[in-house]
């Protein structure tokens, strides 16, 4: 078995071979290995996000980092806090993702994505810059040290509330590691300076087939209402859903592919926009298949994204 992630209502009661259990709470934290990420869903029902592997699962801790690890597999998060200025939580981010890549490279893993949780996203400080700013600038940061060519992990980066930045990463033993970028898009990292003067790196998605295992997978970065490296469809949460979907299904089938898991962030000013939103991914969705979740994006403009892990 690949690594197999599903949602559920309550936690399973065998946990040896779970590498990661996510829930949505509004306030991040890390407690008897289950991690809450600072988002909360729409809607009265409570899910867990839940990470299961075929071996195993070993929690240790590398400096600050929580770390679960199997045999093919890490599992990584760490919570920033008690930032007192852009500089200091730059130079924090900095060292959280220094600290990833030893992680990874000490267990002979690739990191294929990184999540990031930030509050303020959008927020400027005197120099102009955003905290979204800032996490650009830290990650190119480090990937110049680590990375020779384009083949960057995917990521996501949502913004929430609260005081507490979130960052994690799955890190694989791969056979095959392949990033794939979208064919509708600007890759990402070549946007023009009038839309990011800092280069957002990462791919659209990475392919992975764990060692002595037979099914690949596929992790998708956050994918919004975005065609070439322009927003599309300003204000208008409906098409805007359209897009972003139009969008992720270059990488995955999702009437007909079972496997597929899927997050979707809608910005908190929309709420009352949500009702619609889930009656309109009710019907692309199985039940079970996906959580709708409250988190800003990082355009302005933009209202909805998408993102995802599913069977390649």
């Amino acid at each position: 078995m690949s690594i197999n992630v599903f949602l559920s209502k309550k936690l399973p009661k065998k946990k040896d071979n779970l590498i990661s259990i996510i829930s949505f709470k509004n306030e991040i934290s890390y407690f008897d290995n289950v991690l809450s990420t600072g988002l909360s869903s729409f809607g009265d029902e409570d899910f867990y996000e839940i990470w299961e592997v075929n071996d195993k699962v070993d929690h240790t801790k590398f400096n600050n980092i929580n770390v679960s690890t199997s045999k093919n597999y890490i599992f990584a998060s760490s919570i920033i806090h008690n930032f007192i200025s852009y500089e200091d939580l730059q130079l924090k981010i900095r060292d959280q993702y220094n600290d990833f890549f030893k992680i990874a490279k000490r267990n002979n893993m690739t990191i294929v994505k990184i999540w990031h949780y930030v509050p303020d996203l959008l927020k400027k400080y005197s120099n102009k810059k955003t905290n979204y700013s800032l996490l650009c600038e830290s990650r190119e940061d480090i990937y110049k040290k680590y990375y020779k060519d384009l083949s960057y992990p995917a990521a996501t980066v949502i913004g929430i509330d609260g005081g507490k930045v979130l960052i994690y990463f799955l890190a694989v033993s791969c056979k095959n590691y392949k990033v794939i970028e979208n064919i509708r898009q600007v890759s990402s990292y070549d946007y023009p300076q009038n839309i990011f003067i800092e280069k957002p790196m990462f791919s659209r998605a990475v392919k992975f087939l764990p060692l002595k295992e037979t099914n690949e997978k596929i992790v998708i970065s956050g994918t919004a209402s975005i065609k070439g490296y322009e927003s599309m469809h300003s204000n208008n949460l409906m098409k805007q859903l359209n897009e972003a979907l139009e969008n992720y299904k270059t990488f995955v089938d999702i009437e007909n592919n079972k496997s597929n898991i899927c997050r979707v962030y809608l910005s908190k000013a929309q709420e009352s926009n949500s009702y619609s939103i889930v009656n309109e991914l009710d019907k692309i969705f199985d039940i079970n298949r996906y959580l709708l979740l409250k988190g800003d994006i990082c355009r302005k403009e933009l209202l909805i994204e998408l993102e995802g892990i599913s069977d390649a």
